[in-house]
């Protein structure tokens, strides 16, 4: 399939958002209703080990991704200090990957880290986007630059987030290039096969990339990136590709949507705090100075704000309102779906942390990962602050099960 990324020149400077099979008869929909089969579980984690916190001997500069490895150990990828710590089951440090630089195995601020099919560890860089390869004792290997990338194309690419499960190497990222209208950024998730060569495109969007004439316009520019698509075991893809509608669309490796799923939701209403926290969030430097921009931002949150496949192939779904106005003591509500889209039941997540603040990462079936700090930590990391609210206290990790 010819990508998108290698035909920017033929887009005008509008909004498209296009999939493979989008002309073809609309695939089935497994419609819920607003209330689950199962009713409510409410999931009373239990602390195993915490690492990085006051007494302890090691330092989190920003944590921004957390996995288990295909060895049982548990890999924190730190983006400040751009290496990875790899802890035992029981919360002992076995050893630091990489660090920061431009040399073999070296990166810079990765967002991502991902464990590929040949056993090697990649870590995702979004700025000059390239996927750097180690080994899982830190011998370093060959990078793989952006899909559809070429030493001709020119433009400039970026890497959020990849993951590989059932046969499937999948890649979201975005790529700025020039046309005769001007810069263009398209997003892309896309199907890789041996590196980043691309086999399937799944999703696109192209925009004008004219921050300093246009703005940043929210509606213009959702995609569903960073947590808000997965893999499940047989290597379909899982992508809430509507803003505003609470649906789950599943492609197969042709990139075929095969099914969809949801339910009855509401959006939720932003609060001018929220809204205003979404403009100081945006970042734009120029000279070595930050820039002001104009920020238009939704009165609404997106339906879906992450989505995971768990090993069992149960589908946990964060709505827009999963972490709002929660009961006292719950840190996220999850839905629940079964394989085939059916709304099975609730799981209300009973943990201490601060949803404006931390961040919850699931793991497998019985472990999740708690990031306290780590919203405040990535403000401090790229700047994107502008209130007093100063450094954290900690940003440390507790392991719970569950």
């Amino acid at each position: 399939m010819k990508s998108v990324l290698r035909r920017l020149f033929m887009i005008p400077v509008f909004v498209w958002l296009v999939c493979a099979g989008a002309y073809a008869a609309d695939p089935p929909h497994q419609a819920n209703g607003p209330v689950p089969r199962d009713g409510v579980q409410v999931l009373d984690l239990q602390q195993v080990w915490q690492r990085g916190q006051a007494e302890d001997d090691l330092f989190f500069g920003s944590v921004n991704a957390v996995a288990l490895g295909p060895d049982g150990n548990i890999y924190v990828l730190d983006q400040q200090q751009s290496q990875v710590f790899v802890f035992s089951a029981e919360g002992e440090e076995v050893r630091i990957l990489s660090r920061e630089g431009e040399g073999p195995g070296e990166s810079r601020r990765p967002e991502h880290m991902v464990f590929l099919p040949d056993g090697s560890l990649g870590l995702v860089q979004y700025i000059n986007g390239k996927i750097i390869r180690i080994d899982l004792e830190g011998l370093p290997l060959d990078s793989w630059m952006p899909p559809g990338y070429t030493p001709e194309s020119g433009g400039m690419g970026s890497i959020r987030r990849a993951r590989s499960r059932g046969g499937s190497f999948v890649v979201n990222g975005a790529n700025v290039s020039p046309s005769e209208q001007g810069m263009l950024r398209t997003q892309y998730l896309v199907r890789c096969g041996e590196g980043t060569e691309i086999e399937t495109e799944y999703l696109s969007r192209t925009t004008a990339a004219q921050l300093m004439v246009s703005g940043w316009i929210e509606k213009d520019h959702y995609f569903p990136s960073h947590d808000r698509w997965d893999i499940d075991q047989t290597g379909n893809l899982l992508a809430a590709a509507d803003r505003n509608t609470y649906r789950v669309s599943v492609y197969d490796r042709e990139g075929r949507v095969i099914r969809t799923f949801g339910r009855e939701a509401k959006p939720w209403r932003r609060t001018e705090a929220e809204k205003q926290e979404m403009r100081d969030a945006l970042t734009v430097i120029r000279d070595g100075q930050r820039v002001d921009v104009k920020v238009e931002v939704e009165d609404a949150s997106p339906a879906i704000s992450s989505l995971f496949v768990r090993p069992d192939g149960e589908i946990w779904v964060l709505p827009g309102d999963g972490d709002k106005e929660q009961p006292d003591g719950i840190m996220q509500t999850f839905d629940v779906f079964d394989p085939a889209g059916l709304f099975i039941r609730q799981v209300r997540i009973k943990c201490p942390g601060n949803p404006e603040e931390d961040r919850f990462i699931l793991l497998d079936a019985h472990r999740a990962a708690l990031l306290r700090g780590a919203v405040q930590a990535r403000r401090n990391t790229f700047g994107g602050s502008r209130g007093d609210e100063g450094e954290v206290p900690v940003h440390d990790l507790i392991l719970y099960t569950f």
